[in-house]
């Protein structure tokens, strides 16, 4: 009987014990899967995290890039979380984008403005730029203002090729030239060409941007764009006429390349307006490391009074002097110095120490306020002059006489 308990209880602690191990075993399995589990998750965490930080590490790279490329500073708000980061850098980047595509656009429209010009058809198709020039369309009728380089020989034949027309070369009518300025102006008749759109170079600043464009073989594909800023605005440049007489021209200053490519084409706003025609002989002459670019109203109205007369007659007011703060309770003025003998200013009676106030109702802010404004007006038109003399202020009309340039 004893034996017998004995038997039953080793039974029962058999049981048991295999119940025990039984419950270890499927413990244990449990916690494996747990713990692979486990280990994937954190491999799945760990992988995202290294993308995560790869494509963090590639924004801030390419973020580094574009700076570089694009001479841009990142801008970091500290107020800002990443996400304002990266938009604000990618705005950045779409505007620098979109500024080169504008320069690209204003290339080809500006192109389309500025013929090829040389004394022989061969030039044209040469690798040179020594005997090519490009010209600028002033207007409908063909009238096109070139380098005076090209109509310098006397009795030479000129030439032109528009992008417009690219095939064919046709002969050019040699109108006018003034060494001066350094310009000269041709016609070609029955050809269509359009001018650009010009713009008022009396509003040009200092600082603000600006592109040299050229076309001298005719052909927009070896055409020439250079980039800079204005860098002075009426800078006074001594220059010499055919008959060797002195005189003093405004021109633009800009750090954009005026060269062979360039010479004798347009520099252009970025609104892809006209502000003057670049002039590489005083460019060469001035060698001041800048560029001299003939203004646009300078150079319209040189045009017309050749077309007008064949010569430069152009109106001519004689009053020189420096300009005076507070003339007036906030007035400024040009206080006369100089007047010039059978000059508009001589005519009408004005004298040294006069203190002219405004012409047509326009103030006078700088010494070239007079003179660029007679530019926009002809030989013969009439202009309204306020001055002070003593204590005493005065208008009088006055009637623009001309002088002869060339």
């Amino acid at each position: 009987m004893e034996d017998k308990n004995k038997r039953d209880k080793g039974h029962k602690e058999s049981v048991n014990l295999a119940k025990d191990e039984g419950k270890d075993g499927k413990y244990g399995e449990i916690r494996y899967r747990l713990d692979q589990r486990s280990r994937i998750r954190n491999g799945i965490i760990q992988y995202s995290s290294m993308i995560v930080i790869i494509i963090l590490t590639s924004i801030v790279t390419s973020m580094v890039v574009s700076r570089r490329m694009y001479e841009e500073t990142i801008t970091i708000d500290t107020d800002s979380n990443f996400s304002q980061i990266i938009k604000k850098n990618l705005e950045s980047f779409e505007i620098d984008f979109y500024d080169r595509m504008m320069l690209r656009n204003i290339y080809v429209e500006s192109t389309s403005s500025i013929v090829g010009v040389a004394n022989s058809e061969e030039a044209f198709y040469s690798n040179s730029y020594d005997n090519v020039y490009s010209g600028v369309v002033m207007n409908t009728d063909g009238y096109i203002l070139v380098p005076h380089n090209v109509v310098e020989d006397g009795n030479v034949k000129v030439f032109i090729r528009s992008t417009l027309d690219i095939d064919n070369i046709y002969e050019a009518e040699i109108i006018g030239k003034d060494l001066a300025t350094d310009t000269a102006v041709i016609r070609v008749k029955g050809l269509t060409l359009r001018p650009p759109k010009f713009g008022d170079s009396s509003t040009v600043k200092v600082a603000q941007s600006v592109v040299a464009i050229g076309n001298p073989f005719g052909d927009r594909d070896t055409g020439t764009i250079t980039f800079g800023v204005i860098s002075t605005v009426n800078k006074i440049i001594s220059t010499l006429t055919e008959d060797n007489r002195e005189i003093k021209i405004y021109a633009l200053e800009t750090d954009a390349v005026v060269n062979k490519g360039t010479n004798g084409g347009v520099l252009v706003n970025m609104k892809g307006e006209v502000i003057g025609i670049n002039s590489f002989n005083i460019t060469k002459d001035f060698n001041g490391g800048f560029g001299a670019v003939i203004t646009s109203n300078e150079a319209r109205s040189i045009v017309r009074s050749i077309i007008n007369t064949g010569e430069i007659l152009v109106p001519y007011f004689g009053a020189e002097g420096h300009v005076i703060p507070d003339v007036l309770e906030g007035v400024s003025g040009l206080y006369i110095s100089k007047i010039a003998p059978e000059s508009t200013a001589d005519r009408i009676n004005l004298r040294p120490t006069d203190i002219i106030l405004s012409i047509d109702g326009q103030p006078i802010i700088t010494k070239t306020t007079l003179d660029d404004y007679v530019k926009t007006k002809k030989v013969g038109d009439v202009v309204k002059i306020r001055y002070k003399r003593a204590k005493a202020e005065i208008e009088v009309d006055a009637t623009l006489y001309g002088a002869i340039m060339d």
